[in-house]
């Protein structure tokens, strides 16, 4: 999907020193997988105490 965007050339900067890529698109899809993967890791963890797990956990420990 091709659009224009406008970003703070000091907020790019730092991205890309901080993340060491090397063009504004990949800081831009980083930072956009990155923002799913948080969201997704939120949703797990609202789910604590939520789910019911049955089951021997010494059982299903192999070492």
């Amino acid at each position: 999907m091709r659009t224009t965007i406008n970003i703070d050339n000091h907020l790019m900067s730092d991205a890309l020193a901080a993340t060491g890529l090397k063009t504004k698109r990949e800081v831009v899809e980083y930072a956009l997988q990155k923002i799913i993967q948080l969201k997704r890791q939120e949703n797990i963890r609202n789910l604590r105490g939520k789910i019911k797990w049955q089951g021997n956990l010494d059982e299903t420990r192999t070492d």
